[in-house]
């Protein structure tokens, strides 16, 4: 089942700072274009993506990854398949 949530809107201060709502899907990105593109940001050091993850997590680890993301505990964790690249 879909979860539905509900908020509100400040319409008037909406109108008044001419903003706008816009919603994405992943970002909204062209996966062939962006992602060689923001692998050469990380390669010359331009994208931090290391201060962005909480860390790696082994497969074994997967159910308390997600209870960590639930309790609030980490942010994004990367999935390692391989024990030798976990770091």
């Amino acid at each position: 089942s879909q979860h539905q949530h509900s908020f509100e809107i400040p319409h008037a201060q909406l109108v008044v700072e001419e903003r706008a709502i816009k919603g994405s899907y992943m970002g909204s990105s062209i996966v062939r274009q962006d992602v060689p593109k923001f692998i050469n940001l990380y390669k010359q050091g331009k994208l931090p993506v290391d201060k962005l993850r909480s860390g790696n997590i082994g497969l074994d680890d997967l159910n308390r990854g997600f209870d960590k993301l639930a309790a609030g505990e980490a942010v994004r964790q990367m999935l390692v398949m391989h024990p030798e690249f976990n770091t």
